[in-house]
């Protein structure tokens, strides 16, 4: 039982900090789109949005193939 337990607090624990750094990774997206914003030329604002449209799904994927390419190699 006891075990059981153990398991299940771990995961939700898990779960909590990975949603966690999700709405930080999310606040700075946001923060990162209202300068872009601020931008005066119409193109640089565009290129800058484009830049900073990637979802904590796809930042976490692109992280984790980056840290698999350099296990890679060793």
């Amino acid at each position: 039982m006891f075990k059981k337990l153990l398991a299940l607090s771990f995961i939700l624990s898990s779960q909590l900090a990975m949603t966690g750094c999700a709405v930080v990774y999310d606040i700075g997206q946001d923060s990162n789109q209202r300068q872009c914003e601020k931008l005066q030329d119409w193109n640089e604002r565009k290129t800058c949005l484009q830049q900073n449209k990637t979802t904590y799904e796809q930042y976490e994927k692109q992280r984790e193939d980056l840290r698999n390419k350099g296990t890679e190699k060793k």
